[in-house]
């Protein structure tokens, strides 16, 4: 998040179902007193922000096997249980690698939803 209280994401065009995405991670910055500032991004591109902390977070579907999974932290699935396939993107939120305080906020609040 920035100093300014903005919490930046790219939620990827071809994400129609980011809603309870947007929950976690809105929840996660009222608790921080930050907004949630939409940056429009396509695939690539966002994921390189993400590691440049240009970003905060990346809302899209993404499979476990991704080969982003190594640059970045990817949660479980939101809203559903990890499909047997590793090759099927579900949607999740990636966010940036040594973010600790946000990516155990968020895979805390995705495991709740999941119960």
């Amino acid at each position: 998040m920035t100093r300014t209280g903005e919490m930046r994401i790219v939620v990827l065009p071809t994400t129609p179902d980011a809603a309870p995405a947007l929950a976690v991670l809105g929840s996660y910055a009222k608790r921080h007193d930050a907004r949630l500032t939409r940056t429009s991004g396509h695939g690539e591109h966002a994921l390189h922000w993400l590691e440049e902390g240009k970003v905060d977070a990346v809302v899209g579907h993404f499979a476990k096997t991704s080969p982003w999974q190594a640059e970045v932290a990817l949660s479980k699935p939101v809203g559903r249980r990890e499909p047997h396939d590793a090759t099927q993107p579900v949607l999740r939120i990636a966010r940036r690698n040594g973010e600790n305080a946000l990516i155990l906020a968020t895979d805390r609040a995705i495991a709740e939803m999941t119960k």
